[in-house]
């Protein structure tokens, strides 16, 4: 398996993962519809009035509308009023409310109750009896009637168990968190802080909504999917592993010795008079050096490799002509080593900075591309903005900036025109900026 098929296969199981991270969002969602559904049982649990006929009955059963009224001589300190929807003939005929997320819930409402109640009662074995239908774990949501204008979307997360339920049944604590994987019932009542009189609910929807896979199992199916393609592939490369000794054998024997001679070269280096005897940086030749090193070194690279031979910054100060015109060419030299030493200590241990000329600096960065170049350029842009020259006469001092990488086949003259080419449209960008070369000078 050679680098051109690996990498199109691996694109192509990115772009596959892409779609079925995103396949979820256009499935049609699970639904669940309790109202209108002629196929559930309703019914009315109720107080009664002082006549003896019931407080809650329908208005218009076709419309849905029903009443529930609470009397003006009401001596009962609880007083029942809900309406109630069953999902199946007995106690324990129950669905799993737990495999959907949201509940959507419309009525229109009219009364002067300040809040109302949703209700799903939920059967267990564990606590509930045929005998006591009030067994059932309790489950509530109290919702402003102020809200009920619009269609309320209620997460079953928001649904807590009651704790007049928890204490009259005395549950242990494992069996006292919401549990709806059992749902037998929904209901809507009313609960205190509503006066005497008429208070009238038409109910519109009540519908449950959830996925068909939840986002947990799909994003492990992925990652099955991505640990099978990887262990596919590791098996391939133990396969192949045999044939590729001999070759890596000869790769770290050739690697040791461009070491080696790149050591050999790091030492002629220090050893020459390359040093910028005012900033301390390397001069144009010690850079024409280390640009002639890196180049013959990846001479016998292959022309396919994954980053160029260098990177190259050109770092020009903004006006320096005007700060040793009005400062005096000592406040001049001490910006430039200021200079110098803030680029130094931005840049990398490996990367390499030259004073090319009179207010000009280079930054040599070997096998790196343009883009963390010019990420690197505005790092050093910005902390050249940010420091205080000059303390006792405070002077702001800023930095343009061209970045460019060698090309193939390209020498470093060209590289370097591209990189001021660059560094010229940043200053006539306004200077203090940092512009990125064209790959092509223009004819």
């Amino acid at each position: 398996m050679n680098d051109k098929h690996f990498n199109t296969g691996l694109l192509v199981a990115i772009l596959a993962t892409i779609i079925t991270i995103l396949a979820p969002n256009y499935f049609p969602q699970k639904r669940l519809t309790i109202w209108p559904n002629t196929d559930l049982i309703t019914y009315f649990y109720a107080s009664k009035q002082s006549d003896g006929t019931p407080s809650a009955f329908w208005l218009n059963q076709e419309q849905s509308l029903w009443r529930c009224v609470y009397p003006e001589d009401n001596k009962n300190e609880y007083f029942a009023c809900s309406f109630n929807i069953l999902f199946g003939q007995n106690l324990f005929d129950s669905i799993n409310i737990e495999e959907y997320t949201y509940l959507n819930f419309k009525i229109n409402y009219s009364g002067s109750a300040k809040i109302l109640r949703i209700f799903i009662r939920n059967a267990d074995p564990a606590y509930s009896t045929k005998e006591d239908a009030n067994s059932t774990k309790f489950h509530s949501l109290v919702l402003h009637t102020k809200d009920l204008k619009e269609e309320v979307q209620i997460h079953i997360d928001e649904f807590v168990v009651a704790d007049w339920w928890l204490g009259q049944y005395d549950i242990s604590r494992h069996l006292s968190r919401p549990d709806l994987s059992h749902s037998v019932v929904l209901g809507i009542d009313f609960v205190e802080g509503y006066q005497p009189g008429n208070h009238d609910i038409k109910i519109e929807k009540i519908e449950f909504v959830g996925e068909w896979i939840s986002e947990e199992h799909w994003y492990l199916f992925i990652l099955g999917c991505w640990m099978l393609g990887i262990f596919s592939y590791a098996i391939v490369r133990l396969v192949q592993l045999h044939q590729q000794t001999k070759y890596d054998v000869q790769i770290i024997n050739q690697l040791s010795d461009n070491n080696a001679q790149l050591q050999l070269e790091t030492d002629k280096f220090r050893r020459l008079s390359t040093v910028d005897p005012l900033t301390q940086a390397y001069n144009r030749f010690g850079i024409d050096q280390i640009v002639a090193t890196l180049m013959n070194f990846n001479k016998g690279k292959k022309e396919n490799k994954s980053a160029p031979d260098f990177a190259l910054i050109v770092v020009d100060i903004d006006h320096f002509k005007r700060i040793n015109d009005r400062r005096g060419h000592d406040t001049g030299d001490r910006v430039l080593q200021k200079i110098s030493a803030i680029i130094s200590t931005g840049i990398r241990k490996q990367d390499f900075l030259g004073r090319w000329g009179g207010e000009e600096f280079v930054v040599i960065m070997p096998s790196t591309r343009k883009e963390f170049a010019i990420a690197l350029a505005e790092k050093i842009r910005m902390m050249i903005y940010d420091t205080v020259f000059e303390p006792d006469n405070p002077l702001a001092v800023t930095a343009s900036f061209g970045v460019s990488d060698k090309l193939a086949n390209e020498d470093f003259a060209t590289t370097f025109k591209r990189a001021d080419k660059a560094l010229y449209e940043a200053k006539a960008q306004g200077r203090n900026c940092c512009v990125i070369a064209d790959d092509e000078l223009p004819l």
